[in-house]
């Protein structure tokens, strides 16, 4: 039986909608999703480890995987034969503008992923990794120069405490639910998960937002403007901005 849950491409995300949201912000994205009633899609307690230095932005689709506390029967069971257990499963169905999404739990003995994966993925084409838990082997992890998000770092490898056990399900990641097939972006101020159907949304009023805020409103208090009239405008504030816009293209 397919999964239901599964929206990947039938979402008509394409990829050049993708490079289009990597120029919006985190913030922007957060904010905006606040305004269209989603409340809960920006990630708790997940932070940049690992992130290129001149990267703007990390975007893709969420390849979801799962880890539980191990059981010593199940988990012997399961790593008898590797290229079964769903970890290694999740890894190598990566494709090009995935992005693997990992719940622990947030379990933090057990680092899940290390330079060897990340350098996998990397190859496949993904274009992050977050970890509702800890990586491993952050230095080396941190020379492959890939984006990595995560609670922390732990030394142990992932037979010590936890298994795998579900592959492209829904999962929760930083207190917030992940869908297979939703899109993640994440920059340096964290991650945040995007329904499929807010992206062009979101792009839209991302352009609309760097307008005002980032063109306008920092040139005007460069210039002396007050807080108190400029950000956020008022009336009048808004209609100098309007003629602003006409007069420098923007319309």
């Amino acid at each position: 039986m397919s999964n239901p849950y599964i929206v990947g491409n039938a979402s008509g995300i394409d990829d050049e909608l993708l490079e289009r949201l990597k120029l919006v912000s985190v913030s922007t994205a957060s904010h905006t999703l606040v305004d269209m009633s989603y409340r809960n899609a920006y990630m708790q307690g997940i932070a940049p480890l690992s992130f290129p230095s001149g990267q703007r932005s990390a975007v893709g689709r969420a390849v979801t995987l799962r880890f539980i506390p191990l059981r010593e029967d199940l988990v012997k069971q399961q790593y008898d034969r590797l290229e079964e257990s769903p970890h290694r499963m999740a890894l190598e169905s990566i494709r090009p503008n995935d992005v693997l999404v990992i719940d622990t739990g947030s379990h933090m003995d057990t680092g899940v992923v290390g330079d060897i994966f990340t350098r996998r993925l990397r190859y496949l084409g993904g274009q992050a990794i977050v970890v509702d838990g800890c990586i491993r082997d952050l230095q080396r992890v941190k020379e492959v120069d890939f984006p990595v998000f995560a609670r922390g770092v732990h030394g142990a490898a992932i037979p010590r405490t936890l298994m795998s056990v579900g592959f492209n399900e829904p999962i929760r990641c930083g207190g917030v639910p992940v869908v297979p097939g939703d899109i993640v972006l994440a920059d340096r101020d964290g991650v945040v998960v995007i329904p499929p159907q807010c992206v062009e949304p979101i792009v839209k009023e991302a352009r609309a937002h760097d307008e005002l805020e980032e063109r306008w409103i920092k040139m005007k208090l460069d210039e002396g403007a007050s807080l108190h009239t400029h950000y956020p405008p008022n009336a009048e504030a808004r209609k100098e901005f309007e003629r602003w816009k006409t007069d420098n293209g923007f319309n």
